[in-house]
């Protein structure tokens, strides 16, 4: 086989990927050939995924769905917004599935997908390969990425869209202490277009702290090993339940980086967190996340700062990874 007869696969594969990945503006249009879509949320869906996937289905058509359970704040969310979720849809139901703030199999599931799309500010590569096609940026949130879709499809914003988007942005930037100025901008616009401050805080507020995280949190700390690279501190800790609120517990009570992980059903799952003044440093939990999951026969991504993995093998070994590769990207080793 010649050079010259590879160059139509390449040029077509080329093409493919161009095609794959959209612009906000084109959203509404790739939308048009599909008549039943689904807009359909992560597991322990976050008032992130349900905003922005609240906002899509009532500005284009289609079903709201989540997979698994709603995180408590979710669950606020959509009380306050009177939309109705289906809990583990069929997916094979529908013309078009569209993956919000979701882009690793494992977040929704690992469903065998037929057509799907993906909204996402997260930047792991997992779905994007089979996608119809795909809008994923760096942003602080979904709910910003989906803010320009409704701005640029001239999508008339109503009050409660633009409340669950700001709720969404407002969790998912830890109060605007993430915000960058586009985030603010948007924040703004959404403002305007009707959602009120102090609703989508009261809505937040509204989330009680379950007596199982508090033991389930205060079990990781006890249990935490805390070990020093360098001038920096990583703790690990193992936990059956709430694992990135238990990661983010040890964070706060100061550890630089943080790995809680736990089995649940044969299956190890790690969740990571970090201050930013490591992320500064150059640590990249999504990067280590993924290469660590890959090894180990599973997935991973996430944030540089918030990620988590599902694998096969023992918690301890799976954490013992994160913490060494973590202190040899913190040491610039």
């Amino acid at each position: 086989m010649t050079f010259g007869s590879l160059l139509p696969t390449y040029f077509y594969h080329w093409v493919s990927s161009l095609i794959m990945r959209i612009r906000e503006s084109e959203f509404k249009g790739s939308l048009r050939r599909f008549d039943k879509i689904l807009y359909l949320c992560h597991r322990n869906a976050d008032p992130d995924a349900l905003g922005s996937g609240y906002a899509l289905q009532k500005a284009f058509g289609g079903d709201l769905g989540a997979v698994e359970d709603l995180s408590r704040a979710g669950r606020s969310l959509i009380s306050a917004l009177g939309a109705d979720v289906i809990m583990n849809p069929p997916v094979d139901g529908y013309d078009l599935v569209v993956i919000v703030d979701a882009s690793v199999g494992l977040q929704i599931g690992n469903p065998t997908l037929s057509r799907y799309a993906v909204v996402d500010h997260h930047l792991d590569k997992g779905l994007l390969p089979g996608a119809e096609f795909y809008i994923q940026r760096s942003a602080t949130s979904t709910a910003e990425i989906v803010w320009t879709i409704l701005l640029d499809s001239e999508v008339k914003v109503t009050e409660d869209m633009a409340l669950g988007l700001l709720v969404g942005t407002i969790s998912d930037t830890g109060r605007f202490r993430r915000a960058s100025p586009d985030t603010l901008r948007a924040a703004a616009g959404m403002l305007d277009a009707g959602a009120g401050y102090d609703q989508a805080l009261e809505i937040l507020s509204r989330v009680p702290s379950e007596i199982s995280q508090r033991i389930a949190v205060l079990k990781a700390a006890t249990r935490a090993q805390v070990e020093r690279a360098g001038d920096w501190l990583l703790a690990t800790t193992e936990i059956n339940a709430f694992e990135g609120y238990s990661a983010m517990a040890l964070v706060n009570l100061g550890a630089d980086v943080a790995f809680a992980a736990g089995k649940h059903n044969g299956t190890t799952r790690v969740s990571g967190r970090s201050n930013r003044e490591a992320v500064r440093a150059g640590l990249d939990l999504s990067e280590i996340m993924r290469s660590v999951a890959k090894e180990a026969r599973g997935e991973g991504g996430g944030h540089r700062a918030a990620a988590a993995l599902e694998a096969e093998g023992e918690p301890k070994a799976l954490l013992l990874e994160c913490k060494k590769r973590s202190g040899q990207r913190l040491n610039g080793a």
